[in-house]
């Protein structure tokens, strides 16, 4: 991309870092023709099958396998991009019967001449749906309502679960500082499985140093958009309205500072606008990136949300920045790392789609610190932060010392992730409900993965010396020789960018194993060093929460115990009207989690919580058919319920 003009230099408080001058990726629109041959299933590193074979499941080839692969008939282009050596990356998307299959998405690379150099992904063979499409993605949509309500923007997809077959619709509901998606079955409209997907970061600090930016002019104000269109900034002026109102100034010297940095304080918009710029030349520069979605995309960022807000997020569509508390953190928008942060949380939108919860939401996360923290690297080579330091440290610029425990500023340390309570091997690895199943702290094990390739050297919780004495003996005795930042960073970029959405580590492995070329050894050492190895299990999309049946006999029952994000209803048909539900279990958490009980006409005859003596009986159901219904929170679970009788009344 051109090298952008900017044209104020202004008073700002932040940190920030990217080369402006960036080569722009280009995205082809035509169609080709597939030439490879056949290969064989695998799950990693695989050797080519016998003729006609087609792949099947998890994928991750290279070599001679990855030349042999002949791409399944059954797959749609979604996407492709070039970079300047004429290597092309093209993902493809599985649709069966019209339905996008979940974690059906294959990355092919070919060099300059068209040959196949890697496959990374999966492919699920034969699949054949096992119930018929009844709800409209508009029936979908207004299912939906019921439990994140009316507001915002909704969108479906038709989606097909390798697992079981079934069809569901994919609902996203924009919405604020929230993006629901839930699963709503295609023919009975069950509410499968409901998470916020708002990928957030944290990280704030305001510099006072001062940045050159890009604004326009418009009847007769300044506004905080770049000449090019490229970036927009917004003031949500300490509202929760998105995206807010376009920051504007009656001279264009943008030095406007009140105590705490409330609306209108111009500091934390100048941060936001400037490391957008950066953040988007270094995407270019680095990767021949054309902005987030690789099409040009305006870059959108919002300051001064809400009040005392210390954290920031990437919603689907924009970059939202708080204004901290003054004491745990500063304006967010004040780091690069943490701007580059939500950015690439952008980017993983647009290529991967990496799932945000569990361990595929650790990915995403940790492919944004990678990301974050390498712009660092690229702004203090082209002297473009010079009040900052780049470091292997997540927000330091704007998170003081001792915040989240450590001894360093900052949240995250790919360094050293147990300096901030974080796992740096995967024997640590946390797996229980608490922030979408540990997306934040478990992305310090891809983390110092990376570090370690880059760096090079042993597990840092192999030295007593590290994390305030934390130590373990697993994977000490490996010693990863480290490759460089340059090497690294196009590793992990175009094996992250290739991953299917619910992908776990042992996929990141086998996708970084499969880009790596010659620094193989040097990839397969530093997975190995935070327990990741060769023969790993590949990722599965996890169970549901719950799942509803509308035919349910005697006895029925919820899972022991039941999963977080569950809405599901049990549907009874007694054969004559007036008979009560008798429950020999009923356990959930109290004022969070509620089973149900309605007749045929959808009234509403109990709600239960908390624990229940054996033995607890419905209310009498004047109706032939009742359910039973039970809905989860995201966080703390319990045994749930059992119906195991029912009893005239």
């Amino acid at each position: 991309m051109q090298r952008k003009s900017f044209t104020l230099v202004t008073a700002v408080a932040v940190a920030a870092f990217l080369a402006p001058g960036a080569g722009a990726a280009t995205t082809d629109t035509s169609e080709s023709q597939e030439s490879q041959t056949s290969q064989t299933s695998a799950p990693t590193e695989s050797k080519p099958a016998a003729s006609g074979a087609v792949a099947d499941g998890p994928l991750a080839l290279r070599g001679a396998a990855a030349a042999a692969y002949r791409l399944p008939a059954d797959v749609e282009r979604v996407w492709r991009a070039s970079y300047p050596d004429g290597t092309t990356q093209t993902r493809y998307q599985q649709v069966v019967n019209g339905a996008e299959v979940l974690g059906g998405q294959v990355t092919v690379f070919r060099n300059a001449a068209g040959e196949t150099t890697s496959v990374v992904g999966a492919h699920f063979r034969g699949l054949e749906p096992t119930n018929s499409v009844r709800l409209s993605g508009a029936d979908a949509r207004a299912k939906a309502v019921r439990t994140v309500g009316e507001r915002g923007t909704r969108s479906s997809t038709l989606r097909l679960d390798p697992r079981d077959g079934r069809l569901y619709y994919e609902v996203e509901t924009q919405r604020f500082a929230h993006r629901w998606i839930q699963w709503i079955d295609a023919t009975s409209g069950e509410i499968d499985n409901t998470y916020d997907a708002v990928a957030e970061g944290e990280g704030v600090g305001v510099k006072g140093d001062r940045k050159t930016i890009d604004t326009t002019q418009a009847n007769g104000v300044w506004q905080l958009l770049s000449a090019d269109g490229r970036q927009k900034t917004y003031d949500a002026k300490n509202g929760t309205t998105l995206p807010g109102d376009v920051m504007t100034d009656a001279d264009n010297v943008w030095d406007l500072q009140l105590p705490g940095s409330p609306s209108p304080s111009q500091p934390p918009g100048v941060d936001a606008h400037y490391y957008a710029n950066v953040v988007d030349d270094f995407y270019g520069d680095i990767f021949s990136r054309n902005s987030i979605d690789d099409a040009g995309m305006q870059i959108i960022s919002t300051v001064h949300f809400d009040v005392g807000y210390c954290n920031a997020f990437w919603n689907g569509e924009q970059m939202t920045y708080g204004d901290g508390d003054g004491t745990a953190c500063l304006p967010l928008s004040g780091g690069l790392d943490v701007v580059s942060h939500e950015l690439t949380h952008g980017v993983t939108e647009f290529t991967s789609g990496l799932i945000y919860e569990n361990e595929s939401g650790a990915l995403n996360e940790a492919f944004s610190d990678m990301m974050g923290n390498t712009a660092e690297f690229y702004a203090d080579r082209n002297g473009l932060d010079p009040a900052a330091e780049p470091d292997w440290l997540i927000g330091e610029d704007v998170i003081p010392a001792g915040v989240y425990g450590g001894a360093e500023a900052g949240f995250r340390n790919m360094g050293d992730p147990r300096a901030d309570g974080d796992p740096d091997h995967y024997s640590e690895l946390y797996t229980g409900p608490r922030d979408n199943g540990g997306v934040h702290s478990n992305s310090g094990i891809p983390n110092h993965a990376y570090y370690l390739a880059v760096n090079g050297g042993r597990n840092a919780g192999c030295d007593n010396v590290a994390s305030s004495g934390h130590r373990h003996a697993t994977d000490c005795s490996v010693q990863v020789k480290g490759i460089g930042l340059d090497r690294t960073q196009q590793i992990f970029y175009k094996g992250f960018t290739s991953l299917t959405e619910y992908a776990n580590m042992c996929d990141a492995r086998s996708a970084t194993m499969a880009v790596s070329g010659r620094s193989k050894k040097t990839i397969n050492a530093a997975w190995a060093a935070v327990g990741v190895k060769a023969g790993c299990a590949p990722g599965i999309p996890p169970p549901p929460p719950c799942v509803s049946d509308a035919n349910a006999q005697i006895p029925f029952e919820s899972p022991h115990p039941y999963g977080n994000n569950g809405d599901c209803t049990w549907t009874y048909d007694n054969g004559q009207a007036g008979f009560r539900f008798h429950f020999d279990l009923l356990e959930t958490e109290a004022t969070y989690d509620y089973v149900y009980v309605y007749d045929a006409n959808g009234n509403q005859l109990a709600r239960y919580d908390g624990p229940h003596p054996l033995g607890q009986t419905s209310p009498c159901i004047t109706t032939q058919v009742g359910s039973v219904r039970l809905t989860t929170d995201p966080a703390v679970i319990d045994q749930g319920f059992r119906v195991d009788a029912v009893q005239p009344c």
